[in-house]
């Protein structure tokens, strides 16, 4: 994690020692984590508001208005079982094996937990220079489909939800000789109706679209990010060898959508505003990047580093 290519992860943190607490704390810091410190009554409604989280943390002895820590574990996992959980052991009875498969990282030392987190919230190893270049080429997009949008853009992190942010979302593969999988945009229809409205576009588009409409402003959006991705980092005549498939679910009603893997997604969040109207809230374009199908850093490094210095031909090239 020292190399620079580590990003940050929110994980939910049900600690109630206040040693134990500052430790977690100064531990979780030290690792690039965001802390969503909460009590036990807080920590259900906490997971509906909040769809792009890494992990819970959760202390086994925990105070629980109704049943135990162990209890509270199994309700997180109902909800979300994507989710890995971080069981501090404060008793010294072997779990179940139902509680084993609902914990899958039970700790009661601060080595083990660090493992813990590496090969699970940091299992994936995404270059500083690709990161950086999908947020620059992806905000270069925004704007030029929101020209009279401020647009800025919140720090990537990797998540393991699964759960859909907003009404209105595109999917588009992408696909190179270091990676395969898939790229979505999510949105609210409100909130993109209302930018639109606000002047967000260009002169003349705005005003009382219909959700048809929104869909394709937003499918431009996604086209323009995938035509840079592929002009920057997809080689010419360069194919993924590896052709294997998985099946992606998506669950309408409860906005879930899951592309066969657990690994955890890239995600950035990008915030469009109005510069006249600072007020207002923003419009909030959620990006995700699941590489579910192929992933070879070690290659996009390979094709990012510069080529030696081309030798003197002779030929004329013409622009």
């Amino acid at each position: 994690m020292s190399d620079g290519s580590t990003l940050a992860a929110k994980v939910l943190l049900l600690e109630h020692d206040p040693r134990h607490y500052q430790a977690l704390w100064d531990f979780a810091q030290s690792l690039g984590l965001v802390v969503l410190p909460r009590s036990a009554v807080e920590a259900l409604s906490t997971l509906s508001q909040h769809k792009d989280l890494g992990g819970v943390m959760l202390a086994e002895d925990l105070p629980c208005e109704s049943g135990d820590a162990l209890g509270l574990a199994a309700a997180i996992h109902r909800q979300r079982p994507e989710l890995p959980i971080f069981l501090r052991r404060t008793g010294s009875h072997p779990l179940t094996d139902d509680q084993s498969r609902i914990i899958a990282h039970p700790w009661t030392e601060m080595g083990t937990l660090g493992e813990a987190i590496e090969r699970s919230l940091f299992s994936l190893r995404y270059p500083t220079e690709l990161v950086n270049g999908i947020v620059e080429l992806t905000s270069s997009a925004i704007r030029s489909m929101f020209p009279h949008a401020t647009v800025t853009n919140e720090p990537a992190y990797v998540v393991h939800d699964r759960i859909i942010f907003g009404q209105v979302s595109t999917l588009i593969a992408l696909e190179s000789t270091w990676c395969r999988g898939y790229m979505m945009l999510q949105t609210e229809e409100s909130a993109l109706r209302q930018g639109m409205m606000q002047g967000f576009g260009y002169e003349g588009v705005g005003g009382d679209l219909s959700f048809r409409e929104l869909n394709h402003l937003l499918g431009e959006t996604t086209n323009l990010i995938w035509g840079a991705f592929k002009n920057r980092y997809i080689p010419p005549k360069a194919f993924a060898n590896q052709q294997t498939q998985v099946p992606i679910v998506i669950n309408h009603e409860h906005k879930y959508i899951s592309f066969g893997s657990q690994d955890p997604q890239l995600c950035v969040r990008y915030q469009l505003a109005d510069p006249r109207r600072p007020g207002l809230p923003p419009l909030i374009i959620v990006q995700r990047l699941i590489f579910n199908l192929l992933w070879s850093p070690e290659k996009f490094t390979e094709f990012s580093a510069p080529s030696e210095t081309p030798v003197t031909t002779g030929e004329l090239e013409l622009f």
